[in-house]
C-alpha cells in the first residue's frame, strides 16, 4: 500500500515559486481530503486548488495563518516512502 502524506503548498502569485509547505497531521487521510475538496476519483496524484473557505479549514486544523492574496494554495498527496 502506498504511504502518502498530505500537504498544502503555497505558490507565490507574483512568480509561481513554491513559498509555503505545510504538512497535514499524520491522521489526515484520503477521507479527510475528500471532505475538504470533494470526492474526486484521483485524489492521490492530483493537486487541488483551495478556496478561501477550504483554506480557512486548513488554518484551523494547523493553527496557521494563510495569505491568499499573496499565495495560491493547493492540497496534494506526496509519496512518504
Amino acid at each position: 500500500m502506498q504511504q502518502v502524506i498530505w500537504v498544502v503548498l503555497g505558490f507565490d502569485r507574483s512568480d509561481d515559486s513554491l513559498a509555503v509547505e505545510w504538512e497535514l497531521p499524520a491522521d489526515f487521510g484520503e477521507a479527510d481530503a475528500a471532505r475538504l475538496v470533494g470526492p474526486y476519483p484521483d485524489l492521490i496524484g492530483s493537486s487541488f486548488p483551495l478556496s478561501d473557505l477550504q483554506l480557512a479549514e486548513v488554518e484551523r486544523l494547523l493553527s496557521v495563518e494563510a495569505d491568499s492574496t499573496a499565495y495560491a494554495y493547493f492540497l496534494e498527496a506526496q509519496d512518504d516512502s
